[in-house]
């Protein structure tokens, strides 16, 4: 193919056309700049252009350049180039060898830097726990000894807005603790999160190079909140040029994090070269850290499934219900990784959840705290029969218990109803619970509100009295007439004098009259007096 001075083919034959998947008439007028050749090695040194343009641009023969062109089919083709400039110097003949069955069968090929990088840093892959922070650490630790610079590894959660993000720096440098430092004030600020431009490579699938961009430059590629970071701790100087690569991390099919590297822009400059070697680690490190998650994954649920044993053995065994729910707690505290829990009961004469157990808690006494069971997280878990969970600092404050809450640091709070008790766990550092946290907790709610009805069964068993039988007055039921229990029963369902008006068809007037005749007889004073009184003596 010949070139011209702008690096555009004038001419092409058929052979050209014939390698690259094109037509002559196809390639005419198709400029060098915008190929798409990834350029791989060069038997006369370093090169990252193409191999016309740097004919053109020193004016001396480019022979030897080794470089991967995609045909339009997506197939990729290995090409040796050698571009030449005409005594002219206006113009640029290249001629192109095929050597893509060399490449790929050749058991003898020269082995670039990063396929050394490559092979270390699996090598210590294989060695690393598996736990996928743990592997996030390992590589990052690894890539910064053997390519100076900052290596940054995020990782997306199974609910994708929550991620994971390891960062390490050259531990020859005098900011070897910076990223460190920056990644954990993010996270205890409450704003760990991508930047613009993680989010760009996850959901583009594609990997970002840039070669040289300013310190200044890469402001604006970030967010608002790693700004405000660097405002207050200067990273580097604004006029400190940088070189930027991030690519996906892959596992399976699918994006589930990022691998960058951030270095100073040296003599020898970011190129799709690094991309080729460091999507290789990035992809082997994602598929490790989906086979952990397996791994993890499976324990949990062998270990989870282990615990509804042991508790259910534990009802069965003993009738000691605080030995039955002190069992539960251990397991929720382990299982499900909170700090503290405990058991409320409701109290079915005041209405108010009373604590029956609890665990995890650095104060040496718990205080005896009644709470109404229509108030709170606590109320609402039961009487929504759901659960309820608080990771708002802020919500902490409306909290009855918030002198407790400030003693212990608790920053997360949950809550699973019992049927019609109520069990709440505690956690001192934010806690994002998922669909399988919190099924376990719900199971462990059911198990729980089991120990309790078989205790409360045996309970009243021993005392010779039958669930479905009423409590035996403590107080004489007052003398009233049958229209005026019909009236009580209905205000203590929680009607108005108008709803019992219509149900009894009366007046309003004389609803009001008989109220009033009511509490005269049963000496409450309100409506909510009048009910407690009529459920705890069994008026009705």
């Amino acid at each position: 193919m010949v070139y011209d001075g702008e690096g555009r083919v004038v001419q092409a034959n058929e052979q050209a056309g014939s390698l690259l998947g094109l037509s002559p008439g196809d390639l005419y007028g198709s400029s060098a700049y915008d190929s798409g050749w990834l350029i791989v090695e060069s038997v006369e040194g370093p090169i990252t252009v193409h191999p016309v343009v740097a004919a053109l641009r020193t004016g001396q023969p480019v022979r030897g350049v080794l470089v991967r062109a995609r045909r339009p089919g997506g197939a990729d083709v290995w090409l040796q180039v050698d571009a030449v400039p005409e005594p002219s110097g206006v113009q640029v003949v290249a001629t192109l060898t095929d050597v893509t069955h060399l490449i790929a069968y050749s058991r003898v090929s020269s082995r670039s830097a990063g396929d050394h990088i490559v092979d270390e840093v699996t090598d210590r892959l294989a060695q690393a726990r598996m736990e996928p922070r743990a592997i996030l650490t390992t590589v990052t630790r690894a890539l910064s000894k053997l390519r100076p610079g900052t290596w940054v590894a995020s990782l997306m959660g199974k609910d994708p807005s929550e991620m994971q993000i390891v960062a390490t720096n050259d531990d020859r440098n005098d900011e070897s603790d910076y990223a460190a430092s920056y990644i954990e004030s993010m996270r205890l600020a409450g704003s760990l999160e991508t930047t613009p431009i993680s989010s760009r490579v996850i959901e583009s699938g594609q990997p970002l190079l840039i070669p040289d961009i300013t310190v200044e430059d890469l402001m604006g590629f970030l967010n608002d909140s790693v700004r405000s970071y660097l405002k207050i701790h200067p990273w580097q100087p604004p006029e400190i040029h940088l070189g930027v690569v991030v690519v996906p991390m892959r596992a399976r099919g699918a994006t589930i994090g990022t691998l960058g590297l951030f270095e100073r822009r040296g003599s020898n400059p970011l190129t799709d070269k690094d991309t080729l070697w460091m999507q290789s680690i990035a992809d082997r490190t994602g598929l490790a850290v989906e086979n952990a998650q397996l791994y993890s994954d499976a324990v949990n649920r062998l270990e989870r499934l282990a615990a509804l044993q042991s508790v259910s053995l534990a009802i069965s065994a003993s009738p000691d219900l605080r030995l039955t729910l002190k069992v539960i707690l251990d397991h929720v505290t382990s299982q499900l990784k909170v700090d503290a829990a405990d058991v409320l009961l409701l109290d079915e004469t005041d209405n108010t959840l009373t604590l029956a157990a609890s665990t995890g808690f650095l104060a040496t006494a718990v205080p005896e705290y009644r709470l109404p069971a229509e108030d709170g997280v606590p109320g609402r878990s039961v009487t929504g029969r759901r659960i309820e969970t608080v990771t708002a600092m802020s919500a902490f404050s409306q909290f009855r218990r918030r002198s407790l809450f400030a003693r212990e640091g608790f920053k997360a709070y949950g809550a699973v109803p019992l049927i019609s008790r109520g069990k709440l766990v505690f956690h001192r550092a934010p806690l994002t619970p998922d669909q399988e946290w919190l099924s376990f907790l719900d199971a462990l709610g059911s198990v729980a509100a089991v120990a309790i009805d078989s205790a409360t069964m045996q309970e009243r068993l021993r005392h010779g009295r039958w669930p479905g039988q009423s409590p035996k007055p403590t107080r004489i039921s007052p003398e009233m007439s049958r229209t005026e229990t019909e009236v009580m029963r209905l205000a203590v369902e929680g009607m108005t004098n108008r709803e019992i008006a219509a149900r009894v068809h009366l007046s309003q007037n004389t609803i009001k009259f008989h109220m009033r005749q009511i509490f005269q007889k049963t000496g409450a004073s309100n409506r909510t007096e009048l009910a407690h009184e009529a459920a705890k003596q069994g008026w009705l």
